[in-house]
């Protein structure tokens, strides 16, 4: 039986009237991919995905269905009904939900509901599952410079043919955003033996305010140490030295703006933290292999 017969089993639309004409349960899966035969069941694959639109008071009720469900709220809002009680989906929020033991409702909260839907397959995605807390489904919401989001649009732009490539590049994009779902949702923390309470303030400080100037003598100064321990510790505990790491989350965050929003490329330097554009656009290159704007057009539908 092809996975779409299955959707369609599974699905059962119910209108608040009787007088409303609602799509084809099809259109609710968006688009079904093609799947090559010899592909290993533990590499995820998906499914069936798409943007939808519901615009008509309804309910989405859904049989146990052997997938697993990525579910981005674009717009209006949205609930999911499961175990008895209800789970708001509002805009900017990403579910993740496992379809396989249990039935569950979708419906729109107002008139007008936009989200991304990926239904998905692959057994590592139990394996994700088993190392955490995980009870049929996990939630979190997305800033609007979450990495998650250029995921989620590259997913959106990727191609539903059969081929290797597109089957792996869609494994990719689903393990990250899924590890990064689950990585917020559980609160997974770094080891704290690591690094000293002055490294992991400072790397607070790149990660939630890296569009502010920051000069090492500054840090140097605030710590009451030396720069250059400050970057020798620095590095140990991350990776990277201070302000690579800073130019790097600048740089990342470009990235998912350039995909996710129609800003130029001089907004988007300004907002990141960069006043001068050539020498973002020289840092941006260096990490990504193209121009900004070589990387926009390239990742656009």
């Amino acid at each position: 039986m092809t996975f779409a017969t299955q959707f369609e089993q599974a699905l059962t639309i119910k209108s608040a009237s009787n007088h409303d004409i609602l799509p084809s349960p099809q259109y609710f899966a968006g688009d079904f991919y093609e799947l090559p035969p010899s592909l290993d069941s533990t590499v995820p694959v998906i499914l069936s995905g798409g943007t939808i639109r519901i615009s008509t008071p309804c309910a989405l009720h859904f049989a146990p269905l052997d997938c697993r469900m990525l579910l981005h709220t674009i717009e209006g809002d949205g609930t999911l009904e499961i175990h008895g009680g209800s789970q708001a989906l509002p805009t900017g929020s990403l579910l993740y939900l496992n379809c396989q033991d249990t039935s569950f409702t979708l419906s729109p909260s107002r008139l007008s509901w936009r989200y991304a839907c990926f239904l998905c397959r692959g057994e590592s995605l139990a394996a994700y599952e088993s190392l955490v807390a995980f009870q049929t489904f996990a939630i979190r919401n997305l800033d609007e410079y979450s990495p998650l989001l250029r995921d989620l649009k590259l997913l959106s732009s990727g191609s539903h043919s059969a081929s290797l490539s597109n089957k792996l590049k869609d494994a990719s994009l689903l393990t990250s955003i899924v590890a990064g779902l689950f990585i917020d949702a559980f609160a997974l923390k770094e080891d704290k033996e690591k690094s000293a309470p002055y490294l992991k303030e400072l790397k607070r400080l790149f990660d939630n305010s890296f569009m502010e100037p920051f000069r090492l003598d500054d840090l140097a100064d605030h710590y009451h140490m030396s720069k250059y321990r400050i970057c020798h510790e620095f590095s140990a505990a991350f990776g990277a030295p201070p302000l690579k790491y800073l130019n790097r989350k600048r740089v990342e965050t470009a990235a998912a703006l350039l995909i996710t929003t129609d800003q130029k490329v001089h907004e988007i330097a300004l907002t990141v933290g960069y006043e001068n554009t050539n020498h973002f656009i020289s840092l941006f290159k260096k990490e990504y292999g193209t121009t900004p704007q070589a990387y926009r057009q390239a990742h656009q539908n």
